[in-house]
């Protein structure tokens, strides 16, 4: 097999990017961010082919968006992440070049002798990290913003100006969530009803809707909404009886009276993503906290997915690496192709979260 030519400043290096990736697996070790769709949904096998059109119909999904060409590009990005949504795939990828200031920096290190060759050779690889940590945590992060965006909102999500500035695309993805598993409490869980609200007879009256159909086996909620349910007064009571209803309730005292009652315990989503809009970095979270979601126990559906092209066809001076079905790619520029000395770092899915059990899962809006 012949040699392979790696553009990149970091030459053989890259190959470090792949061996992490896997001597972590190896280890159960979670590399990069703390991602909420990993625990509820499993990758489906990669396709070569991936018609958008099958999947709506297979899965009874809708849409309603305007589109990029199939052929269109991204835009390469200053920071942070990106998606994009084409006529037939649905393509979530981010490109990180690495600032000419930096490029200086990985130069003096590699002409420097007063740094041992291992050394050396360490600090090249946590620099050259940095870059992959960055571009494959912005596409898991596009991944959550849409599995926790569709299962907070009645199994709907928006592509908006407000979570995808940059990719143009706008319209909804709707996972068919029935109108039967969709309620609406009577009374506000508003500050100005926390003494009068019955939460509990709202929570009870969703797990008694759906008792012939599904056995949740948790509920899914914002902190805010928790600490809601902790400070209700009506709540406090059916736990600790009137004499003791000043106790003060936390969320092990609560999640044991809903287990000893076969009920389904309480968990907090926490998932805050970064979005870029025109250069600038905004928070964004994707959970709606106006909702609690009430789940079945285990898997609630599967990511199809699909060959990135780079993997059906490798190009020559570019270093491939996989983290699961995020493809990464890195390569460098300079003065053969006309530009100034700089280093991409790239990571790309090609991808649809698909919420299969949405037919199990449950949806009370508490708040306008």
């Amino acid at each position: 097999m012949s040699e392979v030519y790696y553009s990149s400043i970091f030459s053989e290096l890259t190959k470090q990017v792949q061996a992490r990736i896997d001597a972590a697996s190896e280890r159960r070790k979670r590399l990069f961010d703390q991602n909420v769709y990993e625990r509820f949904l499993e990758w489906d096998t990669p396709t070569v082919g991936f018609n958008f059109e099958e999947i709506i119909g297979s899965y009874n999904l809708g849409v309603a968006a305007a589109t990029l060409d199939s052929k269109g590009k991204e835009p390469i990005m200053g920071t942070e992440g990106l998606a994009t949504i084409a006529k037939k795939v649905l393509i979530h990828q981010m490109t990180l070049p690495m600032p000419i200031e930096d490029y200086r920096k990985v130069l003096q290190l590699l002409d420097s002798r007063m740094i041992s060759d291992q050394a050396k050779k360490q600090q090249l690889v946590n620099l050259m990290w940095g870059g992959v940590e960055r571009v494959v945590e912005s596409v898991q992060a596009k991944i959550d913003i849409i599995f926790l965006g569709a299962l907070s909102n009645k199994g709907v999500f928006s592509f908006t100006q407000e979570n995808n500035p940059e990719g143009g695309v706008r319209g909804n993805i709707d996972y068919g969530m029935p109108q039967e598993n969709i309620a609406t409490a009577d009374t506000q869980w508003t500050e100005g009803n926390i003494d009068t609200v019955d939460v509990f007879e709202d929570i009870q009256g969703i797990v008694d809707a759906a008792q012939e159909k599904v056995t949740f086996d948790r509920i899914l909620l914002d902190q805010k909404r928790l600490s809601y349910i902790l400070r209700s007064k009506k709540m406090k009571q059916v736990i600790f009886g009137t004499d003791k209803s000043s106790s003060p309730l936390l969320l092990a005292n609560l999640n044991e009276f809903m287990r000893s009652n076969g009920l389904p315990v309480f968990e907090v989503i926490r998932r805050m993503t970064r979005i870029q809009d025109n250069g600038k970095i905004r928070e964004y979270k994707p959970w709606n906290d106006k909702s609690l979601v009430f789940v079945p126990e285990g898997r609630l559906g599967v990511i199809k997915n699909a060959y990135a092209d780079n993997e059906l066809r490798p190009e020559p001076g570019v270093a491939y690496s996989n983290y699961g079905r995020i493809r990464i790619s890195q390569w460098g520029k300079g003065e053969t192709d006309n530009s100034n000395g700089v280093e991409f770092t790239k990571a790309q899915s090609i991808s649809l979260p698909v919420i299969t059990e949405i037919n199990g899962i449950y949806s009370l809006s508490v708040e306008s």
